[in-house]
């Protein structure tokens, strides 16, 4: 069955799926449809596996202590030290040794035994929770990453290493999800590795965090764990409807505009800088899933950043819905650390694909007076809003530059817009979308009035975000016109399909003209369509500004 990342936002639609064939899908940012199955753990499945090692191992006695952990009517006592002494003889296994798989399988069948006891045991002392380490009694699921299957993923990202790469599963109504700022979204899926020790004070095992720590000393070295970062990306996948694409978003925007947020793909670390991802028009947070699994291979990238998406219905003009994400990222900001003691919340680096990349813009732009005044003569103070009206027109207007921006990433972005905004089906589509009914609409018709008269039509319904993306859009140069920080470097990756044409080039919905920004601190062409977020070209290009980040700090 296949699954989409964060899908569980949204309500399930199937009317509206058949749509996806008209010709606004030419402005859909890249989308991975990623299909996920879990395989089935049980003790003929444990049993079948013990006999293959005891074949492939001949008389091992670890082999034989798995094929005995699996007779019927041995206590659980009695098997959990079985497994435990085909652990102890193979606890010196490596990459390339055979019996490192009768230590992984005998690992795996200990977190069996010992969550039917709800980690409770005199044979093996589990390692208390930290920073880099789980009490896996706090989380709902624990199951082997092996027992995941993906597909849709360019690249299964894993590391070769001791212990057993495996997946906690967290839902939002668990206790152990406070904390966490993300309130919309199913739940955490973090990797964690299962690796059992034998000190002199008796067996241990150990479930680290991989994202924090994907290493051990043993016998003096340093060793890699056994990790799987694609797997928990995997499940999270599994825990949301069937859905690759938001049309429902789009059209029925006054629907979901409840559930825009800010979405975590890990436990929040205050040790790393947040990366936040914008997906595009009438796309979703899973337009970043090749990404995100691709990034995830840079154990620096691991090391020093974390993942943040943004989820929002994409038929809202882009300042409406630069001003949510500002809200949210003040939220995140009041939640994770309210005294703004920590310098890595002032360092977030924005990546934006396509319309994404315009609301990013809007978060490195002074707004205000610079923005309002290129539609109108009057200040706003004097217009004779509605307390309410006031409020969420400052909202919209009344921007500066976010002092906690440090990057921007601008990927595909039609900065001067496209000329397929302006296709008939477009302006089809632009009719059908309902944005919200909010206290500005009451106060409209009063601003409208203040507007200069060549550019009212602007403001007029359909204003939502496919009438903005017009091709030289007053609008789209009013906000161009702004300012932008001189403390936050942007950077462009552009799409040419692979023709190496630029500046005559185009992805095939945004061309180089409209992508192209002067003063940008580095620009790459990629051998691209519109997808350049997905291409591994781009992703790359991700990584490397990534890098480039880091070093000038």
């Amino acid at each position: 069955m296949a699954h989409t990342l964060f899908a569980g936002f949204f309500r399930p639609v199937s009317s509206l799926r058949s749509l996806c064939v008209f010709p606004l899908v030419f402005l859909l940012g890249g989308c991975a449809v990623v299909q996920v199955n879990i395989g089935p753990t049980s003790a003929a499945t444990n049993r079948r596996e013990a006999l293959t090692l005891v074949r492939a191992n001949g008389n091992a006695p670890a082999a034989a202590l798995l094929l005995r952990a699996q007779e019927s009517g041995l206590s659980r006592d009695g098997k959990l030290a079985a497994l435990l002494e085909a652990a102890r003889l193979t606890a010196n296994a490596r990459p390339g040794d055979p019996a490192l798989e009768i230590n992984r399988s005998a690992t795996t069948q200990i977190v069996d035994v010992l969550k039917e006891a709800r980690f409770q045991s005199e044979l093996v002392k589990i390692t208390p929770a930290s920073r880099e380490t789980l009490d896996p009694s706090t989380v709902e699921r624990l199951l082997p990453a092996r027992s995941v299957a993906i597909r849709g993923l360019r690249v299964r990202t894993v590391q070769e290493g001791v212990g057993v790469a495996m997946v906690a599963w967290i839902p939002r109504t668990s206790p152990a999800f406070r904390g966490q700022p993300a309130e919309k979204q199913p739940g955490l899926s973090i990797p964690v590795t299962a690796h059992v020790t034998f000190p002199k004070s008796g067996p241990e095992i150990t479930f680290y965090r991989t994202l924090r720590r994907d290493s051990v000393r043993l016998g003096g070295r340093s060793q890699p764990l056994d990790a799987d970062f694609s797997a928990p990306l995997a499940y999270l996948l599994s825990q949301g409807k069937n859905r690759s694409i938001d049309l429902q978003a789009l059209l029925f925007t006054d629907r979901n505009i409840a559930h825009a947020g800010l979405a975590q793909f890990e436990e929040y670390d205050p040790q790393k800088i947040p990366v936040v991802f914008v997906h595009g028009l009438m796309s979703r947070p899973e337009a970043w899933t090749q990404a995100a699994n691709e990034l995830m291979a840079d154990p620096e990238i691991r090391k020093r950043y974390q993942f943040w998406f943004y989820l929002y219905p994409t038929g809202l003009p882009v300042w409406w819905s630069a001003a949510k994400l500002r809200s949210e990222l003040d939220r995140f900001r009041l939640e994770l650390d309210p005294r703004h003691a920590n310098p890595n919340l002032d360092r977030l680096v924005v990546v934006g694909h396509s319309m994404g990349g315009l609301i990013s813009s809007l978060l490195i732009r002074e707004g205000g007076e610079k923005l309002w005044r290129q539609f109108s003569d009057t200040s706003p103070e004097d217009f004779k809003l509605s307390p309410a009206g006031r409020k969420h027109f400052r909202q919209l207007v009344d921007f500066q530059p976010r002092s906690d921006v440090g990057r921007v990433i601008f990927v595909a972005t039609p900065h001067r817009g496209s000329e397929l905004a302006m296709n008939p089906v477009a302006s089809f589509f632009s009719s059908l979308v309902r944005l919200p009914f909010t206290p500005l609409e009451r106060d409209r018709y009063l601003m409208l009035q203040f507007i200069r008269s060549d550019l009212r039509s602007l403001f007029v319904v359909p204003a939502n975000s496919i009438q903005f993306l017009r091709a030289r859009s007053p609008l789209l140069l009013a906000i161009l016109a702004l300012p932008l920080s001189p403390q936050a470097p942007y950077h462009s990756i552009i799409g040419d399909r692979g023709k190496g044409d630029a500046p005559h080039s185009s992805d095939g919905v945004v061309p180089y003209w409209s992508s192209h920004m002067t003063g940008a601190a580095s620009e790459k062409i990629v051998p691209s369509s519109h997808g350049a977020n997905e291409h591994p070209a781009g992703i790359e290009e991700i990584r490397r500004v990534l890098h480039v980040d880091l070093e000038a700090k």
